[in-house]
């Protein structure tokens, strides 16, 4: 809550010469500090340092799960059941271990280097995190900084709670998609749609999420369509060359990916609710052999199509404008998709440094209630659906109008027409 009060009263701080560096300061020691910790409630980090291993020893990651490999099935490579023995803990800890890994190779790269620092050990992962956040936040400021937006507006990213703790404690992984988003973002302001579209393909080859950012590439290159083409034809070489050691094993029903987008659901709100509704219409109409897992995930895919299709057809008259179409489409992705982990609401976070939204900054006081989920099923609903509630609001501008105006009347001069109004 204190976090979510600072931030609404950010505007009123005059001294950001004073202020920036003590900002800094509180976000790089909270993150510090956290580094020697153990995960409270979360035991991702077991898989990421197993895969890390695994990986520094030049194998396929996706080709045998960790189960296979502590049980010595046939065909398993001497070299693994060894280094099974030689985990211990780390990889009896691994949760749902009979599944084959879903992170992609560059993620898999970045948990060797862990390993390549200390085998084994948490804290080198987490210094990995540290080392990829401090580039991200180079890049938010540069970004600032280019809009000639205040430079203290990365407070609502370096000093969000749910980013400290959920990279800094938890140990989540996908910080390292945010850096060459950030990155790819920074690029396309500066039009330069090239290295724009290499840095994300580079984050899908971290998380598959940012995909959903590639039409804004696309639009914004559109005009001179040989170009837009071409992008889209770096754009697939890069993700399929990185996606080779999965393509190349076995797809089936083991494979993290494969399980991922058939049937996994978790702290979803909106989807439950989708489910739901979807069911009652299917026991109305005389369906059989109906796949409903099948409708459901149809169903919210092209849901989403037809709102991101909304979003990026908006025309955008400035820098800001054309950012905040990436923001939304993100936003809705987390919103209504099948799984809302507290750590994928860290995918927003970055990107509102730019054009914050208040209905998201309220989630620092809501999603903690994650961890009483066990106690009731309703708590899922108590953590999204106020939120998704007042986004819809301040999206189409009927609350919180003109709440941040203030930068765009700055003392700074600027050389870019921003909004008067929220989008």
């Amino acid at each position: 809550m204190f976090f979510f009060v600072s931030i609404l009263t950010i505007r009123k701080i005059l001294n950001i010469k004073l202020w920036l560096p003590i900002i800094i300061f509180i976000g790089l020691i909270s993150r510090v500090i956290l580094i020697p910790s153990t995960p409270v409630l979360e035991d991702d980090y077991y898989r990421y340092l197993w895969d890390g291993a695994v990986t520094a020893h030049l194998y396929n990651p996706y080709e045998y799960s960790p189960h296979d490999v502590v049980n010595n099935v046939d065909g398993i490579p001497a070299e693994l059941n060894r280094l099974s023995v030689d985990a211990g803990i780390v990889v009896q800890r691994i949760n749902h271990p009979h599944i084959r890994t879903i992170y992609p190779v560059l993620s898999q790269i970045a948990f060797a280097v862990a390993y390549y620092i200390s085998p084994w050990q948490n804290w080198s992962w987490k210094i990995v995190l540290l080392l990829s956040d401090l580039l991200l936040l180079i890049i938010l400021l540069k970004t600032l900084k280019y809009l000639h937006l205040p430079l203290i507006l990365v407070a609502i990213y370096w000093l969000n709670p749910i980013v400290i703790h959920e990279i800094f404690n938890g140990g989540h992984m996908d910080l390292l998609a945010l850096l060459p988003v950030a990155l790819s973002l920074y690029f396309l302001l500066k039009e330069r749609f090239q290295a724009s579209v290499i840095f994300l393909a580079f984050a899908v080859g971290v998380k598959l999420w940012p995909l959903v950012l590639l039409p804004l590439i696309l639009q914004k290159a559109w005009p001179e369509k040989k170009v837009a083409l071409k992008l889209t034809g770096i754009f697939a070489a890069i993700v399929l060359v990185l996606f080779i050691p999965v393509l190349t094993t076995t797809i089936d029903s083991e494979l993290g990916f494969v399980i991922y987008a058939d049937k996994w659901i978790n702290n979803a709100a909106f989807y439950t609710i989708f489910q739901w509704v979807i069911k009652q219409v299917v026991q109305v109409f005389p369906f059989t052999g109906v796949c409903l897992s099948c409708i459901n995930r149809i169903g919210i895919v092209l849901l989403f199509t037809c709102i991101a299709i909304l979003i990026y057809k908006k025309p955008a008259n400035n820098l800001i404008q054309q950012l905040n179409k990436g923001i939304l489409v993100v936003a809705v992705l987390y919103l209504i998709g099948p799984t809302q982990f507290p750590w994928y609401y860290t995918w927003v976070v970055p990107m509102m440094i730019v054009r914050p939204k208040i209905s998201f900054l309220l989630y620092v006081v809501l999603l903690p209630l994650y961890q009483l989920n066990y106690l009731s099923g309703y708590f899922i609903y108590i953590q999204h659906i106020p939120i998704l509630i007042l986004f819809i609001l301040e999206a189409r501008g009927l609350i919180w109008k003109n709440y941040w105006d203030f930068l765009n009347h700055s003392n700074i001069k600027v050389n870019l027409a921003m909004e008067n109004s929220s989008d």
